[in-house]
């Protein structure tokens, strides 16, 4: 309970900020995943661009993009 780990009993209203701000941060969070879907998404069409670009224009093969997919994963791991 709150009193257990020496916390006062909360002021009028406190519980319905309280609910405003959980539901405010919890749609930051979701707008901010959107933003990163978006750039991600954006990012991985460039490069599948950039890719069809080297292909066309200097003959990149498919052993040039599994060594770009090696480099690349062991540059970021995660």
């Amino acid at each position: 309970s709150e009193t257990s780990i020496g916390l006062t009993a909360p002021p009028e209203g406190y519980s319905d900020w309280l609910t405003d701000l959980k539901g405010r941060i919890h749609n930051a969070q979701q707008r901010a995943s959107i933003a990163v879907n978006r750039e991600l998404v954006l990012l991985y069409w460039q490069i599948g661009r950039d890719i069809l670009i080297r292909q066309n224009d200097q003959g990149w093969g498919s052993k040039v993009i599994d060594r770009l997919a090696q480099d690349l994963r062991a540059a970021f791991p995660d």
